[in-house]
């Protein structure tokens, strides 16, 4: 099975790579970038070689891009927190590009890396997959108006694929300075790890390595196969609880700096992960377990 990659460069595309290139000797890999470093750097596939092929995610190049692949991995994307659509109209471009180009050169399935965003009701926590759609940001509007494109092309042109609603991802290589990055280097340091607000919200979350092999399941699938599948811990966590995780693991003697007088500004978020469970067959670490893997 040949698979390309957009996003291949980034922070869950280097992982997905290098889990591919040390464990599935009957995947090869097509990475889609729009050039830099990432062409040069054959150590991000593990032991694996890859082919990196440049686009400007125009349809055109696009066609270029992905033929010979059998399947699309989807992770190219801009994120965000701002509040004007504008700034994401993008994602639903290349998006719609790559499912034309797929068309075109008659690649039969494609995975897609949505987001938790996409849900917003607490009311209705945990969200299922059949929970009504609304964005939490104009970010989760866009990966929804995403996955209505594929589900159409899917339907007119009859190919299949794997939407993945994807919690906050966390990772030993995240390259922004997260609030998850910040308790690890200060309790790594034996410091003071500070958590600011009531820390009443809990949000779940996706350790990266269990992420990529979720990814890689969805594409090995039935190329007609279709299924949308939340993916995130068994349970949500506080900032604090959090805290407390990575002091424990990492058995830091400075007491946690918890100043409770501060209003929190954050909202539950939780989905189920029983279709995960049940239709992948795929139990994802809790808080602890990964933490302990990034200690590691």
């Amino acid at each position: 099975m040949r698979i390309a990659v957009t996003g291949a460069s980034g922070f869950i595309g280097t992982e997905l790579l290098e889990y591919i290139g040390s464990h599935e000797d009957e995947i090869s890999i097509i990475g889609l970038t729009r050039g830099g470093s990432a062409q040069a750097d054959s150590s991000s596939c593990g032991d694996m070689s890859c082919e990196w092929r440049a686009t400007d995610f125009s349809e055109e190049s696009l066609r270029t891009a992905l033929a010979g692949a059998d399947v699309v991995i989807h992770l190219a994307g801009v994120r965000g927190t701002t509040s004007n659509p504008d700034d994401y109209v993008i994602n639903e471009q290349i998006t719609e590009n790559i499912l034309k180009a797929m068309v075109s050169d008659g690649v039969g399935r494609i995975v897609f890396a949505s987001t938790i965003s996409v849900y917003d009701d607490v009311d209705l926590i945990p969200w299922s997959e059949d929970t009504p759609l609304k964005g939490r940001t104009m970010y989760g509007n866009s990966k929804i108006r995403c996955e209505e494109l594929i589900q159409q092309y899917a339907e007119e042109s009859g190919f299949g694929y794997g939407i993945v609603r994807i919690a906050q991802v966390l990772g030993a290589g995240e390259r922004r300075r997260a609030m998850m990055n910040v308790f690890l280097d200060t309790a790594a340091a034996g410091g003071e790890i500070k958590v600011i607000g009531k820390s009443v919200a809990k949000r779940q979350y996706l350790y990266v390595k269990d992420l990529v092999r979720i990814l890689t399941k969805l594409a090995a699938r039935e190329p007609s196969d279709r299924l949308i599948v939340n993916a995130g811990m068994p349970n949500a966590y506080s900032n604090l609880e959090i805290a407390q995780i990575v002091n424990r693991v990492y058995s830091n003697p400075t007491p946690i700096n918890y100043d409770d007088a501060t209003p929190e500004t954050i909202r539950s978020s939780c989905m189920d992960i029983t279709v995960l469970r049940e239709q992948l067959g795929y139990e994802p670490l809790d808080m602890e377990a990964a933490v302990a893997e990034m200690k590691a």
